[in-house]
């Protein structure tokens, strides 16, 4: 096997395609008229909501399977555990399963005090055939000792005529541990002097100081746990600061909240995030809570040590060379983000042009006009190709330019992420109450309820993009039947646009587009496609995504690994070659609905932690990671619950 390759190993929960499980899993319909909305106004869902409540903690004190499982809806339910009760993420289905694992992880952890109500209920009523009622709830564990939080969705159930209120979503998800709470007055203790340091010592170790990283860190302090990020950048932010100079977020600022530090009022909305505010808020995280960082890091070796549990990492700065030893390490490098795509194309060397992948692009101006181009094919139709497109549209000198769309689009208009009932909940409420809205829910509703509400705003404007259409731009809508946000964000890591005004530029003819058809080869003055055409352009600029959505693929590189590295370590030493095929797959959702390999424990790998995601998931995930690893720290993290107790039928 050469360097870098990775053996092919079976995952349990297996991966799924999140489309078609969601078409086989449709959200429950409820018969009009179950409900009268007017009964239940005046405490009426808090009494619903307890009596719930009362009748679970009579079944977990009573360990009694048939009462817990007739507490649950009928023809679905679900319950996502985060860290609570399992130790690991898990999303379990149908009342029977759901009944059995959470009175199995109840006795593995303990729930003498029950669950307790938290907050008012609130009646919910999404659409004409789904209404719920919405209702939080605290527990304690005692094994080990921690504070959880949960939340139910109750929908309506009748009887023989009677209604009763069942359980569709039962969410947990771990808040602290007591043996050490979070702290936040330790996030302005001085950091450590690593300067003259050759040898570190750390009990995390952090690859990456982007986002991802930044957050992690500050979140570890807050528990008192000491860590160090390497960033191979010369500074923290760089990774958003050395991208294009068009770059903006499409998404409300206050998804992207970092914890401890907000952004400020005016960076709200309407506005939205350019990459040096981003840049410059995670500079401001780690300089304000003196992170440990050392950056220009660039790692050589690393070796885990199966005898002592330990990492060691080495790496070189402008200071020279430099090794850490840790008890953990944090791969968080980003997701899609290390391996640039370019479609194989032939004969590249004819091509008397520039031709350039997106990452190293810098704007129009400096990357194509001032280098004497004049028309330009930018391949690709997401949201990177729209940033650039409009940003080349701007440029007068630029009077030649084509969108290559390889496939049809989901183009999302840009209110839609803004919609109060979606992403826009972020603007109006708290940015925790959000997450803890949005966060919970298991991801086969999630998806529909998104799929939902963006297929019911397009059907209102079913001529949105008609001149674009006219243009011959292959876009779908959210009415399209193969379209579902969740795919373009947890499976493909983008291929959608949340559409700005780049359309603009496509539907007033300010740029051609050329679809239908796959460049297979370079030309002397442009690409050839399939069909025959050809497209001339002094510059082509590939918008094409990255090809390391699964982390595996590139922990070898990451961990510096190197070609015609033997890898002879000793007896129970491993290093880059095989860890990383020890690494779980990442990305895409298991059959469970859960992101794969992220946040969580590798199956085949021990104190080894992918942290990533969209910033909305770093802020949220972020806390159950760092709870995994104080309770390693600790002595006290047990086993993950990897189980699935299925009911026998009848008993």
């Amino acid at each position: 096997m050469a360097p870098g390759e990775t053996h092919v190993v079976s995952e349990y929960p297996e991966q799924v395609d999140l489309r078609s499980t969601l078409t086989s899993n449709p959200l429950p319909v409820i018969p009009p008229g179950t409900v009268d909305a007017a009964s239940l106004g005046g405490g009426e869902a808090t009494k619903i909501a307890t009596a719930v409540i009362e009748k679970i903690n009579a079944a977990l004190a009573a360990d009694d399977f048939e009462a817990f499982e007739s507490c649950c809806f009928p023809s679905q339910t679900y319950w996502k555990d985060q860290v609570a009760l399992t130790y690991h993420f898990r999303t379990f289905r149908n009342p029977g399963v759901v009944a059995a694992n959470f009175l199995e992880t109840k006795r593995l952890r303990g729930i003498p005090e029950g669950l307790r109500l938290e907050g008012t209920p609130q009646f919910v009523p999404a659409t004409p055939v789904l209404q719920w009622i919405d209702c939080n709830f605290a527990f304690k564990t005692t094994s080990p000792a921690a504070s959880a939080s949960g939340r139910l969705l109750l929908l309506p159930h009748s009887n023989d005529g009677a209604l009763g209120w069942k359980i569709w979503v039962l969410s947990t998800w771990l808040k602290g541990l007591d043996v050490r709470p979070h702290d936040e007055s330790l996030l302005r203790s001085s950091g450590r002097q690593l300067e003259s340091l050759d040898r570190i010592e750390t009990d995390v170790l952090i690859i990456g100081g982007g986002n991802s990283g930044a957050v992690l860190a500050a979140r570890l302090k807050a528990l008192g746990v000491d860590s160090v990020i390497l960033e191979r950048n010369a500074q923290p932010g760089d990774n958003w600061a050395l991208r294009y100079d068009y770059l903006q977020f499409h998404v409300p600022t206050s998804l992207c909240e970092m914890p401890y530090i907000p952004y400020p009022k005016h960076l709200h909305t309407p506005h939205m995030l350019t990459r040096d505010e981003l840049a410059s808020q995670v500079r401001l995280l780690i300089s304000t809570f003196n992170l440990n960082l050392i950056n220009s890091s660039t790692i050589t070796s690393t070796t885990f040590s199966l005898t002592t549990k330990t990492w060691t990492i080495h790496f070189t700065t402008p200071l020279g060379p430099r090794f850490a030893t840790a008890k953990h390490l944090v791969q968080a490098t980003g997701i899609a983000s290390q391996s640039p795509y370019t479609p194989p194309i032939s004969h590249p060397d004819r091509y008397q042009g520039i031709s350039l992948h997106s990452v190293s692009y810098k704007s129009a101006q400096s990357t194509l006009a001032s280098h004497g181009a004049k028309s330009v094919i930018i391949v690709g139709s997401a949201n990177t190709a729209f940033d650039i497109l409009q940003d080349c549209a701007a440029v007068p000198s630029l009077r030649d330019i084509t969108m290559v769309v390889r496939s049809p689009t989901y183009v999302v208009p840009v209110e839609y992420a803004f919609d109060p009932r979606g992403l826009g909940l972020y603007d109006h409420v708290p940015v925790s109450a959000a997450d803890q809205m949005l966060m919970t829910l298991p991801t086969w509703v999630d998806g529909a309820l998104a799929g939902g509400l963006f297929a019911m705003l397009a059907a209102a404007e079913p001529e949105r993009y008609s001149k674009l259409k006219e243009a011959g731009f292959p876009v779908m809508d959210g009415t399209h039947p193969e379209v579902n946000l969740l795919h373009n964000l947890l499976e493909r890591g983008g291929g959608h646009y949340v559409d700005v005004g780049g359309t603009k530029v496509l539907e007033e003819g300010r740029a051609v587009v050329k679809a239908g058809t796959q460049p297979v080869e370079y030309t002397e003055k442009g690409l050839r496609f399939e069909d025959g055409s050809v497209v001339e352009a002094d510059a082509v600029v590939w918008c094409t995504g990255f090809a390391d959505k699964n982390v595996r693929d590139v922990v070898f590189e990451v961990l510096g690994g190197h070609q015609g590295d033997g890898e002879e370590r000793g007896e129970g030493v491993l290093g880059p070659r095989q860890i990383a095929e020890r690494v779980d797959a990442t990305f895409g959702v298991d059959a469970e609905g859960e992101i794969r390999g992220m946040w969580k424990r590798h199956t085949r790998l021990e104190n080894y932690w992918v942290m990533g995601g969209h910033t909305g998931q770093q802020r949220w995930y972020s806390v159950p990671l760092v709870l995994q690893i104080q309770a390693a720290l600790e002595g006290i993290l047990p086993e993950a619950y990897r189980e699935m107790k299925v009911p026998e039928l009848g008993g």
